[in-house]
């Protein structure tokens, strides 16, 4: 049998970016590429529409890890996933949520799902190194000039860019 998630991401509310009209809507794997500051690197994705959104809360879910990873993979590539598709999706998706509060919001930020009111925090991304004082996607709730700061600023992105080393050689 498999194993059911428990805990797990779904969709919050539709303030800041928010363009899913899907119920219940639980996050995807994040599909980062190169280019964060389009919204990759900063929005989750919702693995129905595909379209992109700030907030999700950590809520219970009764699916299981390959349940969900289905519900991502399928609708993602042409091709059905493979057993080592899931596996690997599974992986990551326990990773990035091990640490979830039920009932906490949290935003996707390089690679990481942060509380809401984290405030003075350290990020190794995937594409980056990040020091904030608060959680940009919540800051612009009242300031929104942080989208164009911080979060949407390929320069912000660029200074911070981190090459990392591949670990074979």
């Amino acid at each position: 049998m498999s194993e059911k998630v428990g805990l797990f991401l779904k969709k919050a509310n539709d303030d800041l970016v928010s363009h899913c009209k899907c119920e219940p809507c639980w996050i995807s794997a994040p599909a980062q590429m190169d280019c964060p500051w389009c919204g990759c690197g900063w929005l989750f994705a919702c693995p129905k529409c595909r379209h992109a959104y700030t907030f999700a809360v950590a809520a219970p879910c009764d699916l299981t890890w390959e349940e969900l990873a289905h519900l991502d993979l399928d609708t993602r590539y042409s091709e059905p996933p493979t057993d080592e598709d899931v596996e690997l999706w599974i992986e990551l998706m326990k990773q990035m949520t091990e640490d979830l509060e039920e009932g906490q919001q949290y935003v996707y930020f390089d690679g990481w799902a942060i509380p809401v009111d984290a405030e003075e925090f350290e990020v190794q991304g995937v594409y980056a190194d990040h020091e904030l004082k608060l959680v940009p996607q919540a800051a612009a709730l009242d300031q929104p000039a942080v989208i164009e700061q911080v979060l949407a600023n390929e320069t912000y992105w660029r200074d911070r860019h981190v090459e990392y080393d591949d670990e074979e050689e």
